[in-house]
């Protein structure tokens, strides 16, 4: 670890400003070195934000973690939203306690969880005492009120695309070639969700397992909170079971968890916001791609899984009766 006066790069140069903007550590000789390095693929973790390990004195363990938006990403993501939501989640007892916004570097300063809080395994996650643990904590906060941000999927799929100039007649040459395939079913999706009737309600939204944190006791934490907002349920368990379930016999068990059984109408909506999800998720890579400047990202790698996997499924033979299920 590393004491501030020689910030190599971006990220640590806001880190050194946002340790200065925090009262209770802008006199002391703390000390900071990298959290999670940032990987694109094959999980999408830690590239949107810079993190560091926080520690208040030379010889002091970290006891803090500074979370540092990457200013490519700053049209993305809100901090002060994050933050609230962060308070809200962390007085349930489901995520790490955030001590300070500072808002002009981007940046969150949260008490660190110690070494024993792991990243959930897709292994792990299939398991039904992990997934009961995970809706479990979506139903905690979907109960609470509302964080005061509505956001849809198929909102942030418009702003991708418009942010890619995926508009016109002609697509740009980062995007696939079948592009206008993929876009066609979102809108069918999203046409058909609001005809059957869609709920909102708070939620974490972003359930990619490397923010799905447990202890060797099976307790859970949730961490990363720049997506959450007020949503339709059934995007957050659809979006969550596909990351966990690669069997649709999986995702079956997952909505029995959730909802006591495993109703036709919800099997197809979290098929349903399970494509949205995929297509949401690779325009974002694609849209990363173009502005970070790390560039050792594979940014492109995981945009054509999340691609790849939104095409399989709207390209099944059942897929448009799932739609007429919904």
């Amino acid at each position: 670890m590393k004491a501030p006066g020689a910030p190599d790069g971006a990220h640590e140069r806001l880190a050194e400003e946002a340790f200065a903007a925090i009262p209770f550590l802008a006199n002391r000789p703390v000390r900071y070195g990298v959290a999670c390095p940032g990987a694109a693929s094959p999980s999408y973790h830690g590239v949107e934000s810079a993190t560091f390990l926080v520690a208040p004195a030379p010889d002091a363990d970290p006891d803090y973690f500074l979370k540092v938006t990457e200013p490519a990403a700053a049209a993305l993501i809100d901090p002060a939203a994050a933050f609230e939501a962060a308070t809200r989640i962390a007085a349930l007892g489901l995520g790490p306690e955030p001590l300070h916004l500072a808002q002009a570097q981007g940046a969150i300063l949260f008490r660190r969880l110690g070494p024993e809080w792991r990243p959930a395994s897709l292994d792990r996650l299939r398991r039904p005492d992990a997934m009961t643990a995970v809706i479990g904590a979506f139903d905690r906060i979907g109960a609470g009120a509302p964080f005061g941000r509505r956001w849809s999927v198929f909102d942030g799929i418009r702003t991708l695309r418009a942010a890619l100039g995926a508009e016109g007649e002609t697509l740009p040459a980062d995007l696939p070639p079948d592009a206008w395939f993929l876009f066609d079913w979102g809108d069918a999706i999203e046409a058909a969700l609001a005809a059957a009737g869609t709920e909102c309600r708070p939620a974490h939204a972003d359930p990619h397992a490397s923010n799905l944190l447990f202890a060797p006791d099976g307790a859970l934490r949730l961490v990363d909170f720049d997506m959450a907002c007020d949503t339709d349920p059934h995007y957050q368990l659809g979006a969550f079971l596909n990351e966990a379930c690669p069997f649709e016999s999986e995702m079956r068990l997952g909505i029995e968890i959730a909802e006591g059984t495993c109703r036709a109408d919800v099997f197809s909506r979290c098929r349903a916001y399970a494509a949205a999800d995929d297509l949401y998720w690779g325009l974002r890579a694609l849209a990363m791609d173009r502005v970070s400047p790390r560039r050792s990202l594979e940014f492109r790698k995981y945009a054509s899984w999340r691609l790849l996997r939104c095409r399989t499924r709207v390209s099944r033979p059942d897929f448009e009766e799932t739609l007429r299920t919904l």
